[in-house]
């Protein structure tokens, strides 16, 4: 119990003094570095509930490509940040006001929970659609689609750009007229997704224009028609993204742990057995590495790696299924 509080402590340390910046991709970076300043929405936070996408659609994960398309790249450059905080007293200080709260008043130092978080159009890629859709966007057809088509048929010059190639030239009107049609369907998908795609209801206002304005970049959109923006939130949130967008793919809400009974049968723990039985730094080496050696040895489920997440996004995920517990 006490290495397992430490490594709270420590990450929980992260949280709120930030990280560096990390190298990566230069379309990850590209048009986001002029993003019109941070918006703060109070976002309402829920607890993620019912079974996993695979279940609801009766596959197994050696069955799909769902929730395993997200690459084996590091974390991408963004304008990503942590909120900065009073540093003068050291991380001893902030260790011996943190701890006692930690033992005696949980409920207190998960007010944690409310420290902001700027993120990009890309971050809320990496955390809602990444693990599906890939890191260029393409998928994996037939069972993924791309989203490069649909980006791209949303695009009022792009759709005139390729009648043109094919001999036809088409007005400016009837050109909105059809961007307009495509992005509506864009948009509902995301609502209310589709046969084999998860719903993204989550994903409110000033979410969906910032990824939004980034599937432009991705798909080479010229002159997107979304402005390029961060959006402020709570770490609450940014892991209500990571758990209802990437994790609740293949693990239920609730249900079995994962004990050696549960690994032997190839049973994916639950959301909710996570914080119960397993440390953050235990949790943070599986999301980051996949599954161990002796998850593999004893056949339980293949856990795909997610090294484009940061520790701190891995941490707000897990103080997310603590304070907001997954609910059948």
């Amino acid at each position: 119990m006490e290495l397992k509080t430490l490594s709270l402590t420590f990450v929980l340390f992260g949280l709120l003094v930030g990280c560096s910046s990390r190298r990566g991709d230069s379309k990850q970076a590209g048009a986001e570095t002029n993003a019109s300043p941070p918006t703060s929405v109070a976002y309402a936070v829920s607890a993620v509930t019912g079974p996993s996408w695979l279940k609801h659609l009766g596959r197994t994960l050696p069955q799909t490509h769902m929730g395993q398309m997200g690459g084996t790249q590091s974390i991408p450059a963004t304008r990503r940040s942590e909120p900065q905080v009073e540093t003068t007293n050291g991380l001893r200080a902030t260790m011996r006001k943190f701890l006692p709260l930690w033992r005696s008043a949980p409920s207190q130092a998960g007010e944690v929970l409310n420290e902001s978080f700027v993120l990009a159009g890309a971050d809320l890629y990496r955390l809602n659609c990444r693990s599906c859709h890939g890191p260029t966007g393409e998928g994996s057809p037939p069972e993924i689609n791309s989203l490069i088509g649909p980006v791209q048929a949303a695009s009022r010059a792009m759709i005139q750009r390729r009648m043109k190639t094919r001999g036809t030239e088409i007005n400016d009107e009837m050109a909105k007229e059809m961007a307009a049609e495509a992005e509506k369907s864009l948009r509902d998908r995301l609502e209310n997704g589709g046969k084999t795609m998860p719903t993204f209801n989550h994903l409110r206002g000033d979410e969906v224009e910032a990824l939004l304005a980034y599937l432009d970049q991705l798909a080479d959109v010229p002159a997107g028609n979304h402005v390029a923006r961060l959006v402020t939130e709570s770490a609450a949130r940014v892991g209500e993204h990571m758990v209802k967008g990437t994790c609740h793919i293949c693990h239920d809400a609730t249900g079995p742990g994962g004990g050696h009974m549960t690994m032997m049968r190839a049973i994916t723990p639950s959301l909710a057995s996570l914080p119960e039985e397993q440390s953050l730094s235990s949790i943070t080496h599986q999301v980051r590495n996949g599954s161990s050696g002796m998850m593999m040895t004893m056949g339980g489920p293949q856990m795909p790696s997610f090294p484009y997440f940061t520790e701190e996004e891995i941490a707000a995920a897990y103080f997310y299924l603590e304070k907001y517990p997954p609910r059948p």
